[in-house]
């Protein structure tokens, strides 16, 4: 069964975050040392693994987000699967937690989810 396309915008926009969490931090001037904010909340309830919480607390980071500038905040960088046939890339780097899609653009070896630090899985796509 396919995900649901709520669950598919909460996956890409955690992966979003994922890969941009300091310039995220940078943009709301969350250094992380106030528990009150939409991003500690959110990053919170993905280490705790609040199926439920994450999507309101996303939401919430996204609106910060806007209020503080980025037209896009965690969604508006997602735009739909690769069409059929069409192969970006080999390697994807897996979420450590299940929560989000992965990225494909990791520099650092190896490569580190910016939320639980742990490693992310490597997989060649077939």
């Amino acid at each position: 069964m396919p995900p649901s396309q709520d669950a598919t915008r909460v996956t890409a926009g955690l992966a979003y975050l994922c890969g941009h969490l300091q310039e995220i931090r940078g943009t709301l001037g969350d250094d992380g040392t106030d528990i009150s904010t939409p991003l500690h909340k959110l990053l919170s309830s993905v280490r705790s693994g609040d199926g439920a919480g994450i999507a309101a607390a996303l939401d919430g980071v996204h609106t910060a987000l806007r209020a503080a500038g980025d037209a896009r905040g965690v969604y508006g960088h997602h735009r739909g699967p690769v069409p059929v046939g069409v192969h970006s890339i080999e390697v994807v780097y897996r979420c450590p937690l299940e929560r989000c899609d992965g990225r494909d653009d990791v520099d650092a070896e190896p490569p580190r989810c910016a939320v639980s630090g742990r490693e992310l899985r490597r997989e060649r796509l077939s």
